[in-house]
């Protein structure tokens, strides 16, 4: 890596780390003012002061219910026609993510320390305790399991190290549930987020944060074991991305703003998603359009 890039990916990390938790400043005005904001005031809030950092949803229609998985360690379900709260299940956990449902009624959880986690009515048990980082996953109808892992180089604590970087660490990996065995799919994804499967079950979309992509990994047909790019240019960070009954997609995207830019040794006023930096960078960007073209 070049000196100069060294130093940006240097002070970037840096500079996202120490404003992790950042203090109220004018980005938060533009977000509550933003029309994003504004546009969700007829929403319902499901479980406000009960839910403690939900990562994932998904709904199990024959129940009525929907499940989501806390920082907490509890696995949690709404039954939706009157809103009740279930605390169902209690992992020794504080890092757990995407999960999903399976047509059996269990839980398969992403834990980005511990593995891959199966709940059920008689317990949890570890599906793949080796592999790390592990983000989202979805169940396939014959009970194979497609999830990604968002960095083999950088921890969840060092997550802003993958961005700073920005090198393709992610990966899409597969479980079978009959030998017990993962398999590594796809390599080379920057940041592997959220991951769904089509309605017909011919392929996966992973989404890549970074990139402001989501992929498309072919499962069937002449295609079979290619990638290719399903949808580019996004407004924002692709997270996490869900099917809809009508066969489209569902995708979660991470905003970013940029406030304060100055022409010549630019600084940009950043908020990502929850959490703010102020990145210093060198000459060569006169716009926050440009810096966000760039960044794509």
């Amino acid at each position: 890596m070049a000196p100069k890039s060294f130093l940006l990916a240097c002070l970037l990390a840096f500079t996202l780390q120490f404003f992790f938790s950042p203090p109220v400043s004018s980005s938060a005005s533009l977000l509550s003012t933003s029309k994003e904001s504004s546009s969700m005031k007829d929403l319902i809030k499901l479980g406000e002061g009960c839910v403690s950092h939900p990562e994932d949803v998904s709904v199990v229609v024959r129940k009525g219910a929907l499940y989501t998985a806390t920082n907490d360690g509890w696995v949690k379900y709404f039954i939706l026609h009157n809103e009740t709260l279930v605390n169902w299940k209690h992992i020794d956990s504080q890092s757990l993510l995407g999960l999903t449902t399976t047509k059996e009624g269990d839980v398969v959880i992403c834990d980005s320390k511990k593995g891959l986690f199966k709940v059920t009515e008689e317990g949890v048990k570890v599906l793949d305790p080796d592999v790390r980082f592990a983000n989202d996953v979805i169940d396939a109808s014959d009970g194979t399991l497609y999830f990604t892992v968002s960095s083999t180089k950088y921890t969840p604590a060092d997550f802003y190290k993958d961005m700073a970087e920005g090198n393709p660490y992610g990966q899409l990996l597969k479980y079978d549930p009959k030998s017990n065995q993962t398999t590594v799919l796809q390599e080379g994804f920057y940041f592997a987020n959220g991951v769904a499967l089509s309605k017909d079950e011919d392929f996966v979309v992973v989404c890549e944060s970074w990139k402001f992509r989501c992929r498309r990994y072919w499962l069937k047909g002449d295609r079979n074991g290619t990638l290719d790019t399903f949808a580019e240019n996004l407004p924002g960070g692709p997270d996490n991305i869900n099917l809809a009954p009508d066969g489209s997609f569902w995708i979660a995207l991470i905003k970013v703003y940029m406030l304060h830019i100055v022409s010549k040794g630019l600084i940009v006023h950043m908020s990502l998603s929850g959490f703010q930096t102020t990145l210093l960078l060198g000459n060569g960007h006169s716009s926050s359009e440009e810096l966000v073209r760039q960044n794509k």
